[in-house]
Formats: structure tokens, C-alpha cells, sequence
């Protein structure tokens, strides 16, 4: 299953609405009750800033495609200080579980480099077992603006450990 990876672009709304407004997905986003549904300017927002964060830190998040068709995204940002791994797609790609993680974190460490790396993820997404598998350990509950997920970490994460 190759990936394809870039930065995102304006042309790029249309896909991320739909994954954002797929109500599997956002059952796991509980950031996105909040929210309503995403329109295509809060779309169009959030690519500014995920451009805006590629300029100010020199990494980011990227557009993922597989066989040339969108299937979410995935990458790094900073959370709290820290380079948090990252990783949406659509359902149809779910179910290539710790192959399509070890893809992208292979993905990121090439561009990024090794060390210590955080994933906060819902309480209803069972990753753990996943994550636990490449070396990620339970850290902690956090909340982030009135929701609880957990933060697993990595403290030093290398192509090495994803072997």
C-alpha cells in the first residue's frame, strides 16, 4: 500500500469537509460536536494554519493519498511544546491499523528525525494496543477545551523502533 504525501493546498477543501463531516470519523473527534459541521471556510482555515505551521516550525501535516486518491491525513505538530504524531483517514482505510501507522511515523521520522514524540487520541478510539506495539506507553489523561483523551508518548522514537 504506497502513501503519497504533500502539503495541503487550497484544493484540497472538498475532501477534508467530507472527512470531517463522515460521521464515523467524527464520532471520533470530540472536538467536532462542538463545532457543527465543518463548512468549507473553517476547512479552507485550518489549511491556512496547517501551512502556517509548516512555515513556522518546518514540519507539519500532510495531505496523504494512496494509490492517487485522498485518504485523510497525518504527520506532526506541536502540542503543549511537544511534536505530536497525528493521523485522520476515512473508514476505508482503517483497517490497514499498525501498517498505515508505522507508514506515516516512518514517513515522519524521515522528514522529522527521531525522539520524543506524543499521540493524544479520544477516549473512544482503542489505539493503545496499537501504539504500545511500536513503543508508545500509557502517559496520562489530558483535556483539551472541556474533552478528555489520552496522551501516549514515545520517548524516543527511531526507525529502529518501528522494526
Amino acid at each position: 500500500m504506497p502513501l503519497s504525501y504533500r502539503q495541503f493546498c487550497i484544493q484540497d477543501t472538498d475532501d477534508v469537509c467530507r472527512l470531517l463531516n463522515d460521521t464515523a470519523i467524527r464520532r471520533h473527534l470530540p472536538l467536532a460536536s462542538m463545532a457543527g459541521s465543518f463548512s468549507v471556510e473553517f476547512v479552507q482555515q485550518w489549511i491556512a494554519r496547517s501551512r502556517a505551521h509548516w512555515q513556522e516550525h518546518g514540519y507539519g501535516i500532510w495531505q496523504i493519498e494512496r494509490d492517487g486518491e485522498f485518504i485523510g491525513w497525518g504527520g506532526c505538530q506541536v502540542f503543549n511544546g511537544e511534536r505530536e504524531f497525528v493521523l485522520v483517514v476515512q473508514r476505508r482505510a482503517m483497517g490497514a491499523g499498525l501498517s498505515l501507522i508505522k507508514q506515516v511515523l516512518e514517513h515522519a521520522l524521515g522528514e522529522f528525525g527521531a525522539g520524543s514524540m506524543l499521540v493524544v487520541l479520544p477516549l473512544s478510539r482503542p489505539g493503545s494496543r496499537l501504539l504500545k506495539r511500536v513503543g508508545f506507553t500509557d502517559e496520562q489523561t489530558v483535556r483539551i477545551n472541556g474533552c478528555d483523551f489520552i496522551q501516549y508518548r514515545h520517548p524516543f522514537l527511531c526507525e529502529e523502533t518501528l522494526a
